[in-house]
């Protein structure tokens, strides 16, 4: 068995000459001492204004504008700030745990071992630059950072190039832990990108829905919204702060192009309909497009001002998008309770009067068309207008149409005047013999639907009690 043993200590011998040659080839010193890739003195990290990544031929220009991170190539899209503060974070707390010197005196050697590290050419370049002094002092530093390829154990190699290398930054690179490739290399740029279809939104003043079929138009008016189109009238508190939250969580499911060829395949050029939203003076639309595919409800989607075409999810769409009915208040006037100082009711040809008074309503009722002499005065039961103020001011229809008010089957008018005299609202009910529903509307042209509801128009429901004559 001598001989096995002479092949072993032959095979010994090699690897060892093996490895005394490729030590002979490496790099002139390794230095094996922690410390950071970047000098802690060479920018400031938080008045870093502009990431540059450049990796796999494209080039990634990120700017911070007004506290917020903004993406300028290779396209114009809105950025994760967190994304943005991790990479800058990344870049400057990088620690050296190897430093590599090169051989300044022999060019072919020095590129030899860039290239075997993966820095000549770099596998990635990262650029942070401060943003310019207000008082166009000093100029803005900026810091280099070029990435090579990755090695074992969690290790990679980089060196510092530009403003922030040292003298001997040229003549040297650096082992450094991975974790800066991970998330520089490792990860889909895109994935730098917020997905918030209405990114940082404020209070919303507008919300315009066009589609082939019209347009729904929502508009602030002080504290509360009121619809525009296709119908000017009161908006429901509740279903339009859903729809404004919806509008605030709305997120794209993923980016599917970012500079398509053609828009028409996505149902973009013309859109299939455009949701605007304006917001502090900024106006934000969102293109609609086609299904993703054959029975999808996902559809393509993409920001005005952008080129990026986007997947909106369905489940996103649908809260953004709400029936124009779901929107109208159902209730058959807007004015509050409090501010009700006086009643006219005209119904069945007669007319009656009711006046809030310290301890409850006073009233008078006459003939429709006769002299005010005629009046008959008297009081009415309290809680009987209390349920006639309940059915027409918080009472919520059943259902909400958007029809002209059936004047032929009118039954009743009820007109709410203020402390001055002056009218608030006036809200016209009428009866529908197809179906029997009681129909309220207060000139908006939208029509109330009540299956039952207790509304005391005559003097006998309202309790009318005639006054003694003195």
């Amino acid at each position: 068995m001598k001989w096995i043993r002479g092949i072993a200590a032959f095979a010994a011998a090699g690897a060892l000459a093996l490895v005394a040659v490729r030590l002979a080839e490496k790099p002139d010193a390794v230095a094996a001492a922690r410390s950071a890739l970047v000098a802690a003195d060479a920018i400031d990290g938080e008045k870093v204004a502009e990431v540059v990544l450049e990796r796999d031929g494209v080039r990634y220009r990120f700017e911070r504008r007004a506290g917020a991170w903004q993406q300028t190539e290779p396209v114009s899209h809105a950025v994760d700030g967190w994304s943005m503060r991790q990479l800058i974070a990344r870049v400057l707390k990088t620690e050296s745990v190897r430093s590599v010197s090169l051989d300044a005196a022999d060019p072919a050697a020095r590129d030899k071992a860039l290239g075997e590290a993966g820095l000549k050419p770099a596998a990635a370049r990262i650029e942070l630059r401060e943003e310019p002094a207000a008082s166009g002092g000093a100029t803005p530093r900026a810091v280099v950072v070029e990435l090579g390829r990755r090695s074992l154990a969690g290790r990679a190699y980089a060196r510092v190039t530009g403003d922030g290398a040292d003298a001997a930054g040229a003549a040297r690179y650096q082992v450094v832990d991975a974790g800066l490739h991970e998330f520089a290399l490792g990860r889909d740029p895109k994935e730098f990108r917020r997905r918030e279809l209405f990114a940082d939104l404020g209070e919303v003043d507008r919300v315009v829905l066009r589609t082939p079929q019209g347009e729904l138009a929502l508009a602030r008016d002080g504290r509360a919204y009121r619809l525009e189109s296709p119908v000017r009238s009161r908006a429901d508190r509740v279903q339009v702060e859903e729809l404004v939250d919806a509008l605030r969580r709305a997120k794209s499911s993923g980016f599917v192009s970012d500079r398509p060829a053609e828009l028409s395949a996505y149902g973009l050029a013309p859109a299939m309909a455009t949701l605007e939203v304006d917001s502090a003076g900024t106006r934000r639309a969102l293109l609609i497009g086609d299904a993703v595919s054959i029975g999808a409800q996902d559809r393509f989607g993409m920001l005005d001002g952008t080129t990026t075409v986007v997947r909106l999810p369905a489940a996103v769409l649908a809260p953004m998008l709400p029936r124009v009915e779901r929107l109208i208040d159902a209730t058959a006037s807007g004015v509050r309770i409090r501010d009700v100082a006086g009643i006219e009711i005209a119904a069945a040809g007669k007319r009656i009067s009711l006046r809030r008074e310290t301890d409850g309503w006073s009233a008078s009722a006459s003939v429709q068309g006769a002299d005010a002499a005629a009046d008959i005065a008297g009081s009415v039961e309290r809680d009987a207008v209390e349920r006639l103020l309940k059915a027409l001011v918080e009472t919520r229809a059943a259902s909400v149409e958007l029809s002209a008010f059936p004047s032929e089957e009118a039954v009743a008018t009820v007109t709410f005047l203020g402390f001055a005299g002056e009218p608030l609202d006036t809200v016209r009910i009428a009866r529908r013999a197809a179906d029997g529903k009681t129909l309220l509307e207060n000139g908006d042209g939208v029509l109330r639907a009540h299956g039952a509801i207790d509304l005391p128009l005559g003097a006998e429901d309202l309790g009318f009690r005639a006054r003694a004559k003195p």
